[in-house]
């Protein structure tokens, strides 16, 4: 909660302020996309940092078309990536941030599953020698019951959607109080196109998954991801102000008295 009470001390003050606060950021894989790129960006995108960047893919939304061609070569890549001690540079899934973190992804894990979400690989478990790794995790058949369902997991798990249509993935990518980033994959870039015009994002990335930053780009979220935007001209923008100034270079100014 340090950004929010930031946010306000910066507001009682008059001061300016940025606020990069969270995302619950949606994966887009359209009907036509390539399903060996859909999977690449989705492992990328979910468990690069074990999940614990604000631009992660939280959730994996597909048409229903692909879901037989991407979840067994995804959940077989989740299930090889290598977790564990951070020091062995094989490891791709390491520990949480601390216990907490990894108690409270833990826990949103354990609530779908208790709720009746299926578990395609990875239960939740915390291990580890300081009880903060949890192998990664996808889940699916997760409904709005469920904590996971709105929440940003910011830990190793990702949460697949089905969906009929476009139309229906713009509607569940924006089904959400944040709005970061995403990707959406397709082979036709008309289409792409008007799904990330119509998310609700400050970011998002057209065949590539959500997680890029450049310092020339702005950077920043919409809704509950914050205000105002980091990098390149934006950011300077952001914390100066604007001023005018006039020059009387002939004459005098008139005046009605």
């Amino acid at each position: 909660m340090v950004a929010p009470i930031t946010g306000v001390q910066a507001a009682q003050h008059l001061k300016p302020a940025v606020l990069e606060l969270g995302g619950k950021n949606p994966l887009i894989i359209l009907e036509d996309a390539d399903p060996d790129l859909a999977v690449d960006a989705a492992v990328f995108g979910a468990f690069m940092n074990s999940g614990q960047i604000c631009m992660s893919t939280d959730r994996i939304i597909i048409h229903h078309s692909l879901v037989k061609a991407f979840i067994p070569g995804y959940v077989e890549r989740v299930q090889a990536l290598p977790a564990g001690d951070p020091a062995d540079p094989a490891t791709i899934v390491g520990p949480l941030i601390n216990t907490r973190g990894a108690q409270r992804v833990s826990a949103l894990v354990k609530d779908a599953a208790a709720k009746g979400a299926t578990l395609l690989t990875g239960d939740g478990a915390i291990g580890g020698p300081n009880r903060t790794l949890i192998r990664p995790v996808v889940l699916a058949d997760v409904t709005t019951d469920m904590d996971i369902f709105g929440s940003e997991i910011f830990g190793p798990a990702a949460v697949i959607h089905p969906v009929d249509s476009a139309e229906a993935a713009i509607d569940l990518a924006n089904d959400t109080d944040y709005g970061l980033t995403g990707g959406v994959i397709s082979r036709d870039l008309n289409a792409a196109l008007d799904v990330a015009s119509r998310v609700q994002s400050g970011i998002i990335h057209v065949n590539d998954q959500g997680i890029g930053d450049e310092p020339m780009a702005p950077f920043g979220g919409v809704k509950n991801s914050g205000y105002g935007k980091f990098g390149g001209t934006a950011g300077i923008a952001s914390f100066t102000e604007q001023r005018w100034i006039t020059i009387q270079h002939t004459g005098r100014p008139g005046y009605p008295f």
